[in-house]
């Protein structure tokens, strides 16, 4: 959780940064509309967003990650070591996500309150077909303004004919242009990702990109720009209504008036748009997480055998027999957790390197029969010594990415504090997926063996390599006989 505000808040920082500096003062409204309201999704789904690279061995994947080796990625992993344990050591994580919810239930109710005064001023009141949207007559002296196709002006102003073209024109550009969906998409994201306090810049932005829009819609008629400035300038000292609407009497500003006179220069323009199509990968690349496929290597120790040849005839019909009855009688059926059954071989070492002997010489058509009683029968390497990078070794010490199980117990990543890189004899990673990850703040486990453990458990692993495992159940008198 901490890994994903950090990477989320660099982000929206970043792409709201290359608006402010390169976009803003260009009088491309259109695209620096959805360019807002994009980089605020961008910058909040990013993070969550898991991506495949290319094959590798294990410690290369580690190393290459972009996110170790830019500036954005040591921002993030400094800040999620150093957070994520004031985090746990100071509140349990329900209280969290308690606070979480309870932040987030008020600004959503506080936006429904809003939809629901504007709605209610709708109620029993006169509305009048204006072109594309309505207009709703209300009672007193209100500003103008609107919500979805609604355009909302005092009845009295009305009737009199006393509201200008203009302010109408405006409002109605608001509603063509759907600017209310755009201020509902972004109070629902702040409700939701409230604490990142930079969607409050983008609702700002927002707003006044949307009175850009407005007042180029005004613009296109035969309305003169001076004569609109001083039209905008009267009703500076008008009242504002409620955040959801959209009004003509949105604050004026000198930036809102400069831009009515911008000229537009479509080469830097195009540069321009160039620039964010290839800023947005780059982003994406450096700030989601990613997955590598290991490669096995020479240090790599739990990797299933190599395929022997055998022999074309196989072995004989007393030593088929022989392997299902050995497997039967040893077989015992075990309730796990959910009530369902497993089945557990239980051999002797000897047993087991016998057993696998017999398998080797199996011919394909036998070692067919095994498979098709749900047997597995395969025989690990010998374990090799590999040591882990630096890199490598501080990169596992985040505890939003790594389980760590050490002499294969279960530890805190602090507790690699304690040792150093070369004192890992060997180490094996594998990704969580699905019901594995559920109640887990971590997404990889990581196996580690240290240079003690290793030596002192080596003769009893090269000596138990093999590993005979069965799903289905079968009787020795089950076992199949030659030819069937």
């Amino acid at each position: 959780m901490v890994s994903y505000l950090i990477k989320s808040i660099i982000c929206s920082g970043l792409l709201f940064a290359v608006y402010h500096f390169i976009l803003k003062r260009e009088k491309m409204l259109q695209f620096n509309r959805f360019y807002l309201l994009a980089a605020m999704a961008f910058s909040l789904l990013v993070p969550l967003v898991t991506i495949e690279m290319p094959s590798q061995t294990a410690s290369q994947a580690i190393i290459d990650n972009p996110v170790n080796h830019n500036i954005v990625g040591t921002m993030a992993d400094n800040a999620v070591q150093r957070a994520t344990a004031q985090e746990r050591a100071a509140l349990p994580a329900y209280l969290s996500w308690l606070l979480y919810g309870l932040v987030a239930a008020v600004l959503l109710m506080r936006t429904g309150f809003q939809m629901l005064v504007i709605l209610r001023s709708k109620s029993g009141r006169r509305v009048v077909p204006f072109e594309t949207a309505q207009l709703v007559l209300t009672q007193g002296d209100t500003p103008v303004y609107s919500f979805f196709k609604f355009i909302f002006i005092p009845q009295e102003a009305f009737e009199n004919q006393s509201v200008p073209k203009e302010i109408l024109t405006h409002e109605l550009a608001h509603a063509r242009q759907m600017h209310s969906l755009d201020i509902l998409f972004t109070e629902l994201l702040i409700a939701l990702w409230w604490f990142n306090p930079l969607l409050l810049l983008y609702r700002r932005a927002i707003r006044l990109n949307h009175e850009y829009l407005a007042d180029d819609a005004v613009l296109a008629g035969p309305t003169g720009v001076k004569e609109y400035q001083l039209m905008l300038l009267d009703s500076l000292l008008a009242q504002h209504g409620t955040v959801l609407a959209s009004s003509f009497n949105y604050p004026v500003t000198k930036k809102r008036l400069a831009m009515m006179t911008t000229n537009i220069n479509r080469r830097i323009q195009f540069a321009k748009k160039v620039f964010i199509a290839l800023l947005l990968p780059v982003l994406a690349l450096a700030l989601s997480e990613k997955t590598y496929s290991q490669q096995p290597d020479s240090g790599k120790a739990f990797s299933p055998d190599r395929k022997v040849e055998t022999a074309h005839d196989g072995v004989s019909e007393a030593e088929m027999q022989d392997f299902f009855a050995t497997i039967g009688k040893n077989t015992r059926a075990v309730k796990n957790r959910k009530g369902r059954t497993d089945f557990h071989i239980e051999l002797s070492p000897p047993e087991e390197n016998r057993l696998y002997a017999v398998y080797e010489r199996m011919s394909d058509a036998q070692k067919a029969q095994i498979k098709a009683k749900e047997i597995s029968v395969f025989r690990m390497d010998i374990p090799v010594k590999k040591a882990p990078t630096p890199e490598m070794f501080e990169n596992w010490k985040r505890m939003d990415l790594f389980g760590i199980w050490l002499n294969n117990k279960h530890v805190p990543n602090s507790q690699l504090n304690k040792y150093k890189y070369s004192d890992i004899a060997e180490y094996d990673l594998s990704k969580l997926y699905g019901a594995a990850l559920k109640g887990r703040g971590y997404k990889y486990q990581l196996d580690i063996l240290t240079n003690d453990y290793f030596d002192k458990t080596y003769d009893e692993r090269v000596n138990n390599r093999v590993i005979i495992t069965r799903i289905g159940w079968f009787t020795p008198k089950e076992a199949p006989k030659k030819g069937k």
